[in-house]
């Protein structure tokens, strides 16, 4: 065995930047085995194709496909069942660059929230500003919407099967209350990322509404806090969501009234 052809453990370790710690853990797994091993020194020796295969076992890592599961795509022989391994690899690869997506897309949203509610004084000055439609899930609710709290709206879509986890689902959700000469229609809702063919799918209208931040539930006390915009009116939407400033209150969280004359 010409060992000058071939990498010692400290070499590869460089070329990999796999320590020397993590290539034993690989031998000893049956996943990486020395082309050589010194009978008198113990001393390990690689190929330097093996590089390609350390690298192809850091990405698995990264892609978080367990190690047990790589073995399975190693004979015992240290042949690699590459063709299988890619697929899998690539199912995995794009479920996580979905995900990545939706955390980008999440926190672009988030910040977009923190600006928008940073522009305005907290307290209950009533300000205006211009709020596209949206497209939500709701659930009619009897009772008042001041005794609903995010928990028990939670629990409402986890009992019926949407899980706040749901890919359509989006991470805002709120109270809504409807109201016309015939009465006042309430429901919880959470928004939805595009349409899916379920019943309870709204849109809430989109234009300038009448908007109050507040420390605590106010959607009850709508028609007096905003009597002067909706004097004369009969029909308008109220709408009740928690917002995010720069510096958030887990335990009390700025809410934000909205009011849309229609």
């Amino acid at each position: 065995m010409n060992k000058k052809k071939l990498l010692r453990i400290s070499e590869i370790s460089k070329f990999t930047g796999a320590s020397p710690r993590s290539l034993r853990y690989y031998e000893r797994l049956g996943l990486l085995e020395p082309a050589y091993i010194d009978p008198d020194s113990g001393y390990r020796y690689y190929s330097f194709d093996q590089v390609y295969h350390v690298d192809m076992i850091q990405l698995c890592i990264e892609l978080d496909i367990p190690l047990k599961v790589l073995k399975q795509y190693v004979s015992p022989g240290g042949v690699v069942d590459t063709a299988a391994l890619v697929a899998y690899g690539k199912q995995i690869a794009e479920t996580k660059l979905g995900t990545l997506k939706r955390g980008i897309a999440f926190l672009h949203k988030l910040e977009q929230n923190i600006a928008l509610a940073e522009q305005y004084q907290a307290g209950r000055n009533i300000y205006t500003r211009q709020i596209p439609e949206m497209l939500v899930y709701a659930m009619p609710l009897e009772k008042p919407l001041a005794e609903t709290d995010p928990i028990e709206t939670a629990r409402i879509f986890q009992s019926l099967g949407h899980s706040l986890e749901d890919e359509n689902l989006w991470w805002d959700f709120g109270l809504l209350a409807e109201h016309t000469p015939l009465g006042t229609l309430r429901y919880v809702f959470m928004e939805l990322r595009e349409e899916i063919d379920i019943p309870n799918v709204k849109r809430i209208p989109g234009g300038s509404y009448f908007c109050m931040q507040n420390d605590s539930s106010m959607i009850e006390q709508v028609s007096d806090l905003f009597s002067e915009q909706l004097k004369g009116k009969d029909r308008f939407v109220a709408v009740e969501v928690e917002i995010f400033t720069g510096e958030h209150k887990i335990v009390s969280p700025v809410n934000e009234l909205r009011v849309l004359v229609l």
